[in-house]
């Protein structure tokens, strides 16, 4: 059925099968909502009805875009903007209402996680260091506690997918913290949260739906407008066993890009994306995903035209940005940048105080003030409910030179300062070095392993076969002066934050 044959004005079509009314929580109208079926996209009119002409035997969830202004009830954590489809009936009428917010929302702060990834406490692979339960309610912890010392403006969190680990069990232990969170989280679907024997896609989502909803939708967040995406399309995995991993295709489905496409048509073109999922579909280190995923093409040319798209992503279990702008010199992709978060538990299996690239764990704090957007680092500073004594200004982990001993923390073998910028791009200032023989010298940035991490994984890959050991782009070295025994390293973010980091040897 065409878009166009989806009304939302006038009299209502008894052929609908799906329609409603949107109302705010004075029983006053709302119109220009854009209400969903996963496939097709309508508009409220001015007396906030809709209607879809949707085969309800193929859809599973009909849901809104939270406008601008307005707020949605959550349940344990969990915004509830949608309403699962009852395909027993012939038409099924979905009401929903919004909460008029009563101060703008121009300016609020989002606390962005990636990959918690929790397994079973008794799982033969978290039995190493930490478990990965623990570290989740530690950092459960931190992002309570910062977010009750924001009094002034609206917080919320999203969660970049792989909330669980191939265990369909421990949805339960995952909602159970965020559930007294005084904000909602957003979320998208990673590949680890899929059931991973399934014999489709369509059937592989069923927890992650259970518990948190569609997977494919969007929020306007004051000034900004919000898409989460279901980029992992599982195969036919129903010969694996269900703790197995099962294979998938990174990209959009055609019925995610179909979703995408018309959903975006109601979107104006003047509009800032931030584009949430799983597998960033931009930028990684080690290829373009622009180029190489699943209508990869389709969904960068929806994307073009827009004023500026900032995607997001996990995944990886690395920390990474990158903008197009800076460091292609007439990119395609000149209005985008791609910004992935490393593990928030730390690095997999060992769920250690860093993850594979050296970042440690925690999770992005993202400010905005109507379209102007920055943001850092925060680690977390819990650690089986022990504080770390970690704070924002800790965005650099600094290396001293010496002969090769790394259980005394000399971690390389050349004799050079090396430092860990995890957060840093191409729009940060220089990485500077200062010692008793040079001033403000600026590091030499390269791609290398961070030490503390590659000394963890030499240390338990026999025990934990697939631990991950990964090179990163934030590194940065210098060969100190001669006879120089201590050195402060520091540089300025784009924002205009000063970090430093002194080390001595």
């Amino acid at each position: 059925m065409n878009l166009d044959e989806n009304t939302s004005g006038g009299e209502f079509n008894s052929d609908a099968a799906l329609y409603g009314t949107i109302q705010d929580n004075y029983g006053k109208p709302v119109a220009g909502v854009l209400v969903s079926d996963g496939i097709q996209t309508t508009e409220t009119d001015e007396e906030g009805n809709y209607q879809l002409f949707t085969d309800l035997t193929l859809r599973r969830f009909v849901f809104i875009t939270i406008p601008a202004g307005y707020e949605v009830p959550s349940k344990n954590g969990i915004p509830q903007f949608w309403q699962r489809i009852s395909a027993a009936e012939k038409q099924f009428k979905a009401d929903f209402m919004l909460m008029k917010r009563t101060r703008t929302d121009d300016r609020y702060t989002i606390l962005m996680t990636a990959d918690p990834q929790i397994r079973a406490r008794s799982a033969g692979t978290d039995q190493y260091l930490f478990h990965s339960i623990d570290i989740y309610e530690d950092m459960c912890t931190d992002m309570k506690e910062l977010a009750a010392t924001i009094s002034d403006r609206p917080v919320y969190s999203i969660c970049l997918g792989d909330m669980v680990h191939n265990n369909m069990s421990l949805w339960e232990d995952y909602c159970n913290g965020i559930k007294d969170f005084s904000f909602p989280v957003f979320h998208v679907i990673g590949n680890h949260d899929h059931i991973q024997n399934a014999a489709s896609d369509d059937l592989a989502v069923a927890e992650y739906e259970k518990y948190l909803g569609p997977t494919n939708y969007a929020v306007d967040l004051g000034q900004l407008h919000y898409i989460f995406l279901d980029d992992i399309n599982m195969k036919d995995n129903s010969a694996l066993a269900s703790s197995a991993t099962g294979a998938y295709q990174n990209g959009l489905s055609d019925e995610t890009l179909e979703w995408l496409r018309g959903h975006l048509a109601h979107v104006d073109k003047s509009k800032m994306l931030m584009v949430c999922a799983h597998s960033s579909l931009y930028k990684k280190i080690d290829y373009n995903p622009s180029s190489t995923d699943l209508n990869a093409t389709a969904y960068t040319n929806l994307f073009s035209g827009y004023k500026y798209v900032h995607s997001w992503a996990g995944h990886q279990h690395y920390h990474f940005n990158y903008v197009y702008a800076a460091e292609e010199t007439g990119s395609r992709f000149a209005n985008v940048e791609s910004h992935i978060l490393g593990r928030s538990t730390g690095m997999l299996g060992l769920n250690a105080s860093i993850n594979s690239c050296g970042t440690p764990r925690g999770y992005m704090v993202i400010e905005v003030e109507g379209e102007n957007i920055s943001w850092y680092y925060k680690p977390c500073n819990y650690e089986e409910g022990k504080t770390l004594n970690l704070t924002k200004e800790y965005q650099i982990r600094a290396y001293y030179p010496g002969e090769l001993d790394p259980g005394n923390g000399v971690y390389y073998s050349d004799r050079r300062v090396y430092a860990n910028v995890w957060n840093h791009d191409a729009y940060w200032g220089p990485v500077y070095y200062t010692d008793n023989g040079k001033t403000k010298v600026a590091m030499t940035k390269g791609t290398t392993y961070d030490g503390y991490a590659n000394y963890l994984y030499f240390l338990y890959k026999d025990q934990y076969t697939v631990l991950e050991k990964s090179s990163t782009p934030h590194m940065f070295s210098i060969e100190p002066s001669a006879g120089a025994t201590s050195a402060t390293i520091e540089t300025t973010d784009r924002f205009g934050n000063h970090y430093t980091a002194d080390i001595s040897w």
